[in-house]
């Protein structure tokens, strides 16, 4: 997805259209997990600078990496797990938040080693704005199935999440561990979720959602 940042959109569907995929594919389907680092120049712009004159491949004006940024970060826009790690902290905290995204998002308890003040949080709201008045977003289409396990304790689902008919999929088990609930997430296909979802045993407990996803 990076590269679309770097040229015009008719020339990127082009590009998508003779790989004969699509951005929901390419997008959604190939990373568990996208981290995104905010270009010095947007909140630490000395040690852009510093850097820019050391480095002569560092073509950019402050301006012109600012706007590169901005493209690159709206282009994972609608991956389901976007971590924006911006420049409020010293490089060692932008690299610590970096390593507790990532701890996070597989699963590893890294107790108060990585502690930092932001969490995620989701809240349940009564309304919402209008659209005008978010940042850039992406509406998706979301269907989860829920599997019979014969652990009583454990979770099985399955997840269709897409938009304009393109979908990506995924199984998800949540069971405990030693006393703890673990979560392991993988990808599918969009064949095995069929045949998943034609063999499940029929509990027929099903969600579907229409999320906003963006940053």
């Amino acid at each position: 997805m990076d590269a679309s940042a770097y040229c015009e959109a008719e020339s990127w569907d082009q590009i998508i259209k003779e790989l004969n995929t699509d951005c929901v594919a390419i997008r959604d389907s190939r990373y568990n997990l996208v981290v995104h680092l905010v270009t010095s120049a947007v909140g630490a712009l000395h040690f852009y600078l510093k850097e820019k004159g050391n480095n002569p491949a560092r073509t950019e004006s402050p301006e012109e990496a600012t706007h590169l940024d901005d493209l690159l970060s709206k282009a994972w826009v609608g991956h389901p797990y976007v971590e924006v790690i911006d420049n409020s902290t010293d490089f060692d905290g932008k690299i610590r938040r970096v390593k507790e995204a990532i701890c996070a998002r597989i699963g590893i308890d890294v107790g108060d080693r990585l502690h930092l003040e932001s969490k995620k949080r989701k809240f349940l709201v009564k309304s919402l704005k209008s659209d005008e008045e978010f940042p850039t977003f992406q509406d998706f289409d979301v269907r989860h199935d829920y599997l019979d396990s014969p652990d009583p304790y454990s979770q099985i689902r399955i997840r269709k999440r897409g938009q304009n008919g393109k979908y990506a999929y995924t199984c998800t088990v949540r069971k405990f561990v030693k006393g703890e609930m673990a979560e392991t997430r993988r990808q599918i296909t969009s064949k095995e979720y069929d045949v998943i979802l034609y063999f499940k045993t029929l509990r027929q407990t099903r969600s579907f959602r229409k999320p906003h996803n963006g940053l």
